[in-house]
């Protein structure tokens, strides 16, 4: 079978140059996808995010030494934040960037480990996708993938601790966070940071969703190989969900805490203790 995983499709190849012409957010890595820049982006009271102060990536494992410096010199980024799981850390630990703090805030739900629960399948890692993505339980697991990573107390007290750091520390960093692939819990973080910030859920949700324009292609080749070997659509959700993002299930995870704690002002104030005056905080360092 042949392999599509994103870190061996080496999509941002295909990006052209660093910065993307079209989109002054995109930054084009050599080997770290799903690179880009907050800054520019609008608040509901009309300021905007700043740029280069806020990014978000993949794993910067396999970074090259072109990545390393374009990181280092033309982003200037001192501060990276690593999401992944200590046993993550541990089998692809990123490379180092000289002058450049790391630090690891794994987040983790441990109630809905869907990709120890994908690993339990033999084969190659492709393989164990596909027959995953075929299992009867893996579009339940996928489907509520966002919903637990945001009720978790563990993750909570992650989310709140991110924020309290770039409160700490963002007047004198550029910081970077990422996981593995950049997209499910470096995008919730993404999301909670930008609703600190002030803004909307449009504004939220299209940022979220541009994860899929990095793993179009490897999502495409997946499904191919899916339906030719006889997968449905049911199956491919669970692949969408696995290589790119469902925003209709990140989406179901923003309706939760409206339903559960009133509406997002209240779980960013109620469970991420991020008060008036720590908002004010950010908004001051990082809109303009």
């Amino acid at each position: 079978m042949e392999s599509y995983l994103p870190h061996e499709a080496n999509l941002a190849n295909a990006m052209g140059s660093r910065w993307n012409s079209t989109n002054q957010r995109l930054a084009r890595l050599d080997s770290v996808p799903n690179a880009r820049d907050l800054g520019g982006l609008r608040t509901t009271d009309g300021r905007t995010i700043k740029h280069g102060r806020l990014f978000r990536s993949a794993v910067l494992a396999s970074a090259s030494e072109n990545d390393v410096a374009f990181l280092r010199d033309e982003l200037g980024i001192n501060s990276v934040v690593d999401l992944r799981t200590a046993y993550e850390v541990n089998r692809k630990p990123d490379i180092a960037i000289e002058g450049t703090e790391f630090i690891n805030m794994p987040i983790e739900d441990k109630r809905n480990n869907f990709w120890m629960e994908m690993l339990k399948h033999p084969g190659t890692l492709p393989e164990k996708i596909q027959s995953f993505a075929r299992s009867a339980i893996s579009k339940r697991m996928m489907s509520h993938m966002y919903t637990g990573f945001v009720m978790d107390e563990f993750c909570q007290l992650q989310y709140a601790a991110f924020l309290e750091r770039l409160i700490d520390e963002g007047s004198n960093k550029n910081i970077l966070w990422h996981c593995s692939q950049g997209k499910d819990r470096t995008g919730l973080i993404s999301a909670f940071l930008m609703f600190a910030l002030g803004c909307n859920r449009d504004t939220v949700v299209e940022e979220f969703a541009l994860t899929n324009y990095y793993y179009k292609e490897v999502v495409d080749e997946a499904l191919r190989q899916l339906y030719d070997s006889g997968g449905d659509k049911n199956d491919a959700s669970v692949i969408e969900a696995l290589l790119g993002v469902r925003v209709d299930y990140f989406e179901a995870a923003l309706d939760h805490i409206d339903l559960q704690f009133g509406s997002m002002e209240n779980y960013l104030s109620d469970v991420l203790v991020l008060t008036t005056e720590n908002r004010k905080q950010l908004q001051s360092i990082y809109l303009e």
